[in-house]
């Protein structure tokens, strides 16, 4: 074998090697869904500070973008941390006129608590997709 001839194989095994490598190893990308604009939180670990949380809404709807609706929390469930330390508790919520939604409340418990199975709030649409929803304490420091 010559000398170019053992420098090209070793070259080639060197890349091979390390695109195994790149293939295999970790990519870091977050696990979290982007923070929808006019949410006031700048990470989901804030999510629920002073009563008011950013929920994402996996099934139903609120009617009518900008008005606010009297709710009901039927459940929290679901609430094991990611990898991130953050929690995706499951959220049924019954508006005052009997429709039911499901929303996923991205937080981290550690920090502000679930929302509160029978615990009244009022919700309100942030943008398609997304509610914004306000405990009583949320209410007292408006």
């Amino acid at each position: 074998m010559t000398k170019q001839n053992s420098k090209r194989i070793a070259s080639s095994l060197l890349a091979t090697g390390l695109a195994t490598f790149l293939l295999g190893a970790p990519i870091a990308m977050s696990a979290q869904p982007d923070i929808p604009a006019g949410a006031g939180i700048s990470s989901w670990i804030e999510n629920g500070s002073g009563g008011k949380y950013t929920l994402q809404i996996i099934e139903g709807s609120l009617p009518e973008p900008g008005q606010s609706y009297k709710a009901k929390v039927l459940s929290d469930s679901d609430c094991a941390p990611d990898e991130e330390g953050i929690n995706h508790c499951r959220n049924e919520i019954e508006l005052s006129d009997g429709s039911r939604l499901i929303g996923i409340d991205n937080h981290r418990m550690s920090v502000n608590r679930c929302l509160r199975s029978g615990e009244r709030v009022t919700i309100s649409m942030l943008e398609e997709g997304w509610a914004t929803v306000l405990t009583k304490a949320a209410m007292k420091n408006k």
